[in-house]
C-alpha cells in the first residue's frame, strides 16, 4: 500500500470552501487504495513560528502580543504614512521583516540553509519525519500560492525538502498559482520543475505559470470540490428543507428563504478584509446591488463564508434578507447553491458549488486571478467585475444577471459540470500509477 503525506489539509478551516475541497481530495486519494498516514494542517502552515525560540516560546503568547499591542498595524501605518509606500508594498515589507524570525524561509536564497537545518533536526522535525515515513507527498495547493503568503512559501519549501533532500516523490495538485510577487516567483521557478506532477485547477494559472517559468510540465484538472452533487429531487428537498428555520444556522437566520422560488445567491469576495489589499467598504454597494436584483430580477439569498460574514450580516439586517451562514454543512450549501437560478460572488469554491448544478455565475475580483480562471474553466465569456469598485459595477451586474437568467446557458453548464466532476480524478493520476 502507498503511504501518503497529505500537506495543507484544510478540513479544520473556518472557510467552507477549504473544508469541502480537502474532504473531496482526501476521498479521491483514498479511493486509489493509498493510505494517508501523515497530515500537515493549514493551521500549522499559515501561522508564523518564531525561529530562535520556536521550541520554548508559546505561539499563543506571540499572537497575543502582536494582536493586542498593534505591532503589525503600527508598522503598516508607518510605512504608508511616513515612507509613502502603497498598502501592498507596506504589507510586503512587513512580511519580509518578520519572515526573518520564522521557521519557514522568506526567500529562495534561504531554502538550502533552512533545508540543512531540517536535515540536522534543528527545524520542522515533524515535517521531516513525515516525509521520510511516506512514499508520496501530496500537496493540496488550493489558493495558497500568491503574494508572499506563509502557507504558499511553506508548500514550496516542503516540496523542495521532499524532492531535493529526502528523494521522496512529490506532487502539487488542486491549485491556483499567482506568481506576481517576485520572491514567490523565484521559489516557484526552482521548485515546480523538479516536481513529479503539477496540476492546476483552472487555465488562468496554467497560462500564467507557463509564461513566467520555463520547463514546467503540468496539467489542468477540475477542483476536487466538483465531485459534489446537489439534490435533484426537488419534491423531496422541498418536503425536508422548506420547513421553517431549516437553513437558519445560529447565529444567522435564513427566514424568508423559499427554495421553490427562482432565487439568486449573492456572496462576498476573498479580496475584502485583508491586510495586503486596499481598504474598501463594500456594504453600501452590495445593498444597492441586492435591492436592484430583488426588485428587477428575483428573490435574493445572501451567502456568507467565514471571511464575508461581517459584510453580509449588515446587509441582511438592513434589507431583511435570508442568510446562508458560515456554519452551514457542505452538502446543504451544495444543495442551495446548486439549485439557485444565479450565483454572484468573488469566492472560488462558492462558485464551484453553484456550478455543480449548472447554475450560471457572475464573478467579482478575488485575491488572485482565480475568478477569471473559473470562467475560463467553464467556458463563460463574460467580465469579472471589480470588487473594489463595486459601486460602479452594479448596473452592469444587474444587466448581466437578467441576461443569464433568460439564456439557455444552464444546460451547457450542467454538461460541463459532469465533465469537470470526471476530471477531478486527474489530480490523483500520479498516485493511481504509483507501484503498489
Amino acid at each position: 500500500m502507498t503511504d501518503v503525506y497529505f500537506v495543507n489539509d484544510t478540513t479544520t478551516a473556518k472557510n467552507w470552501g477549504a473544508r469541502g475541497t480537502t474532504r473531496a481530495l482526501r476521498g479521491l486519494v483514498e479511493e486509489t487504495g493509498a493510505n494517508i498516514t501523515h497530515t500537515l494542517y493549514l493551521s500549522e502552515m499559515s501561522k508564523r513560528k518564531p525561529l530562535l525560540l520556536h521550541h520554548i516560546f508559546p505561539d499563543r503568547v506571540r499572537r497575543y502580543i502582536v494582536k493586542n499591542y498593534g505591532i503589525q498595524e503600527s508598522y503598516l501605518w508607518f510605512q504608508r504614512n511616513i515612507t509613502g509606500k502603497s498598502h501592498l508594498e507596506a504589507f510586503k515589507s512587513y512580511e519580509s521583516l518578520t519572515s526573518n524570525w520564522d521557521t519557514v524561509p522568506g526567500s529562495w536564497n534561504e531554502f538550502d540553509n533552512f533545508a540543512s537545518k531540517v536535515k540536522k533536526e534543528e527545524l520542522l522535525e515533524p515535517v521531516a519525519e513525515a516525509i521520510q515515513a511516506t512514499d508520496i507527498v501530496v500537496i493540496n495547493g488550493e489558493g495558497s500560492i500568491y503574494d508572499r503568503q506563509r502557507k504558499g512559501r511553506m508548500m514550496l519549501f516542503v516540496a523542495y525538502l521532499a524532492k531535493e533532500y529526502f528523494d521522496t516523490d512529490t506532487i502539487l495538485v488542486n491549485h491556483t498559482a499567482d506568481l506576481s510577487d517576485k520572491e514567490m516567483r523565484k521559489m516557484a521557478a526552482n521548485v515546480y520543475p523538479i516536481l513529479d506532477d503539477v496540476v492546476f485547477r483552472e487555465p488562468a494559472s496554467a497560462d500564467h505559470v507557463s509564461n513566467v517559468i520555463q520547463n514546467v510540465e503540468y496539467r489542468t484538472a477540475a477542483d476536487a470540490a466538483f465531485v459534489y452533487d446537489p439534490i435533484k429531487d426537488h419534491n423531496s428537498w422541498e418536503t425536508v428543507a422548506n420547513r421553517n428555520g431549516y437553513y437558519s444556522v445560529w447565529p444567522d437566520s435564513a427566514a424568508g428563504f423559499d427554495l421553490t422560488e427562482d432565487y439568486i445567491c449573492v456572496g462576498g469576495s476573498s479580496i475584502y478584509n485583508r491586510p495586503d489589499r486596499p481598504p474598501y467598504d463594500p456594504v453600501p454597494a452590495f445593498q444597492n446591488l441586492c435591492q436592484r436584483l430583488k426588485s428587477e430580477v428575483g428573490p435574493v439569498v445572501l451567502t456568507a463564508c467565514s471571511g464575508d460574514i461581517d459584510i453580509i450580516r449588515p446587509i441582511a439586517d438592513e434589507l431583511d434578507l435570508p442568510v446562508i451562514g458560515p456554519r452551514t454543512p457542505i452538502q446543504q450549501l451544495v444543495d442551495v447553491f446548486g439549485n439557485a437560478s444565479l450565483f454572484i460572488s468573488g469566492r472560488w469554491h462558492s462558485s464551484v458549488y453553484a456550478l455543480t448544478g449548472g447554475v450560471p455565475i457572475i464573478t467579482l475580483t478575488a485575491n488572485t486571478h482565480k475568478t477569471k480562471g473559473i470562467l475560463d474553466l467553464v467556458g463563460l465569456d463574460q467580465p469579472v467585475f471589480d470588487a473594489l469598485d463595486l459601486d460602479s459595477e452594479v448596473e452592469s451586474i444587474v444587466s448581466l444577471a437578467e441576461e443569464l437568467i433568460q439564456s439557455p446557458v444552464k444546460k451547457d453548464l450542467q454538461n460541463r459540470s459532469v465533465e469537470l466532476s470526471d476530471s477531478t480524478r486527474s489530480n490523483i493520476r500520479y498516485i493511481e500509477k504509483y507501484p503498489q
